[in-house]
């Protein structure tokens, strides 16, 4: 009998933790959470704090 490995996704915005393959991906190959719709990679901390308004960015 095989063993099937179960790869998952944990989104960093939400704490989502979501089955690998439910996980679309942006047009730069980034992976964007369905829960929350955040996107991980390198503008992610730009996006997150420009969604919480300009209090965040200080």
């Amino acid at each position: 009998m095989e063993f099937d490995w179960t790869t998952f996704f944990e989104c960093a915005a939400c704490g989502a933790e979501l089955p690998a393959e439910s996980v679309q991906y942006d047009d730069l190959g980034y992976p964007q959470c369905p829960e929350c719709l955040a996107r991980t990679g390198p503008l992610a901390i730009i996006e997150a704090a420009e969604a919480a308004g300009p209090e965040a960015a200080d």
